[in-house]
């Protein structure tokens, strides 16, 4: 995505504000404009990342590029990545092995979980959409050996990964999925589709998978990392809405991927020099 800078100068924000306890942000040591305090740097952000997003969206409906319906449960899928994404930056590596009880999952078993249904979701509508494009008469149900030859389905060599190498991977498939469906035509949202359920459902119900599958398994993270005992601090709340609006920012560029660079540049550049500000508070 062309928002590449902007999440990166987002990564830094987060690392210099995880540095920070929670009593710091009482400090008024920060100053922007009439407004003082170091908590006003998070609140600072979330609001300049909320109005780009704002301001994506109207100039699309204005030049004639406005969000199609596709597009729109993309970018509700994209909210809910950045909001998982969030949710985990201040978890420690140890942290991710570690089962709340005994017969639940660590972290470390959720991941995969969400990587592996994904691939799943990502296959399906793939099959289904070329099914319709086509014309070509294949059955409306996938069988076993294409979703083996074709999607490896079967190819779970990530589970064996590091925590942090899953997340890669998490985030090279999530971008696939974006960018293969970006350009979905609203009547192909009713195309077919036959899975485990043995009742057709429309391509549009297993877009909306993506976003609602993902949000039950960030409840299970929350979950966990409550019964783990970590529990959230402030600035990891602050950062987690910060991502969130950073996935606003992005989903709102979804099928208009180089729009609006130069104002993505300059606010990339102002978060980063307030990265280093958090550094010397």
């Amino acid at each position: 995505m062309s928002t590449t800078t902007l999440a990166e100068a987002i990564d830094t924000f987060a690392q210099a504000a995880l540095c920070l306890p929670d009593a710091k942000l009482e400090q008024e040591n920060w100053h922007w404009r009439a407004y003082t305090g170091v908590r006003m740097a998070f609140l600072q952000t979330y609001l300049e990342l909320r109005e780009l997003a704002t301001h994506i969206a109207s100039e699309r409906m204005v030049n004639g590029t406005a969000i199609t319906s596709a597009q729109r449960i993309l970018a509700q899928h994209h909210i809910a990545y950045r909001n998982l994404q969030g949710l985990l930056v201040g978890v420690g590596k140890d942290e991710t092995e570690l089962a709340p009880s005994e017969g639940e999952w660590p972290l470390r078993s959720v991941l995969p979980h969400i990587i592996d249904t994904e691939r799943g979701f990502h296959a399906l509508i793939h099959y289904a959409l070329e099914r319709q494009r086509t014309g070509d008469g294949r059955p409306v149900e996938m069988s076993e050996e294409t979703a083996l030859a074709v999607y490896r389905l079967n190819d779970d060599d990530f589970y064996q990964e590091s925590f942090e190498q899953m997340l890669a991977y998490y985030d090279e498939l999530h971008q696939r999925i974006l960018r293969d469906f970006a350009g979905m035509r609203e009547e192909e949202l009713s195309a077919p589709s036959l899975w485990w359920e043995e009742e057709e459902l429309e391509i549009r119900f297993r877009m909306h998978r993506f976003d609602a599958h993902l949000r039950e398994h960030t409840i299970q993270v929350e979950k966990t990392l409550e019964g783990i005992g970590h529990h959230l601090t402030e600035v990891e709340r602050h950062l987690r809405l910060i991502y969130e609006a950073l996935g606003e920012v992005e989903g709102a560029l979804i099928g208009a991927w180089d729009s609006n660079a130069e104002q993505q540049a300059a606010l990339a550049g102002t978060i980063i020099t307030r990265a280093h500000e958090l550094e010397g508070v």
